[in-house]
């Protein structure tokens, strides 16, 4: 696309949160916005949950998961009933039952190659010609050498993902720096390099109709990142604490606003992308950031799973 008024013609579009765990929940200000257009929308979202969720280290496969029913190895339609083996509930499974609609579930064990193929054949079969991924902080835009970067494994997937898919497909940029991984100048920087390719297609920001629903759905997601941008909303600026107090954020009006940008000036711009692009497995991207020197969001849950040990 040249523009996000592009997608305003077309007629479904999957709009998906990139990172998993609560990313989901960016996607409702893009959902809205491209309904009032016309557009038809399902939402989605990677099947992974941070460890205040789900103690098991890692995504999900779909062999572990109940209730869905799988399009192919990578894509499954997922509902409020749907659930780990062992019980640990997904943010798409909250929000599927807050809205009593099916939503997407995204496993992304196959790699870049893996999840592009699925992802692919899911559009040719629910008719879907628009994938958007949302990401809630901002951190997708990262060049690699920011040294906050704490999660770029499920970030650098999706957003390769994105670069592979045979529909039109847009970046959505939620919350500002809302995660505390990236400074305020390192996400401008991230646009900045989209813009210089043509890679900025536009932005929208909340509206209080929207203010208002997200603050009903976050009353049953889990998510920080994504809750800051409605915290700003409502009047809450200037430095704020997450993670129990392990970052600090810089929340400003920009928090509201999603930035859509095309994934490939962004991904052209991305030395993560590089290393995953050609992966057809999770395990396989994982490795390729971990030799190129990248702690990853894996790292840090299989860490903590040792120390619980």
């Amino acid at each position: 696309m040249e523009t996000i008024e592009d997608a305003f013609d077309k007629s479904r579009a999957l709009v998906f949160g990139v990172g998993g765990c609560g990313d989901i929940v960016s996607t409702i200000p893009t959902a809205r916005f491209l309904e009032s257009h016309g557009v038809d929308v399902i939402l989605g979202g990677v099947a992974w949950e941070r460890v205040v969720v789900d103690p098991q280290p890692g995504p999900r496969h779909f062999d572990e998961i109940e209730n869905i029913d799988r399009l192919n190895d990578a894509v499954a339609i997922a509902t409020g009933e749907t659930r780990t083996r062992d019980g640990i509930e997904f943010a798409e499974t909250n929000v599927a039952r807050h809205y009593d609609e099916d939503v997407l579930l995204i496993d992304i064990h196959g790699g870049v190659r893996g999840v592009a193929a699925g992802l692919n054949d899911a559009c040719d079969q629910l008719d879907i010609d628009l994938v958007v991924g949302t990401d809630a902080g901002g951190d997708v835009l990262a060049a690699g050498d920011e040294p906050g970067i704490k999660s770029p494994l499920t970030d650098a997937v999706m957003l390769s993902v994105l670069t592979h898919l045979t529909v039109d497909t847009c970046l959505g940029m939620y919350g500002y720096g809302s995660d505390g991984e990236l400074t305020l100048d390192e996400v401008t920087d991230g646009v900045a390099r989209a813009a210089t390719r043509d890679g900025l297609l536009g932005s929208w920001g909340l509206s209080s109709r929207i203010v208002e629903e997200l603050e009903s759905l976050l009353e049953v997601v889990t998510t920080e990142a994504s809750r800051l941008p409605v915290n700003v909303a409502r009047g809450k600026l200037g430095e704020a604490e997450i993670r129990d107090g392990a970052r600090s954020v810089e929340l400003t009006p920009a928090s509201t606003v999603t930035f859509y940008l095309d994934p490939e000036a962004v991904a052209a711009t991305s030395d993560l992308d590089e290393h995953v692009t050609d992966t057809e497995s999770f395990a396989a991207a994982q490795e390729a950031l971990s030799d190129a020197g990248y702690d990853t969001e894996l790292d840090h849950e299989r860490s903590l799973a040792a120390d619980r040990e």
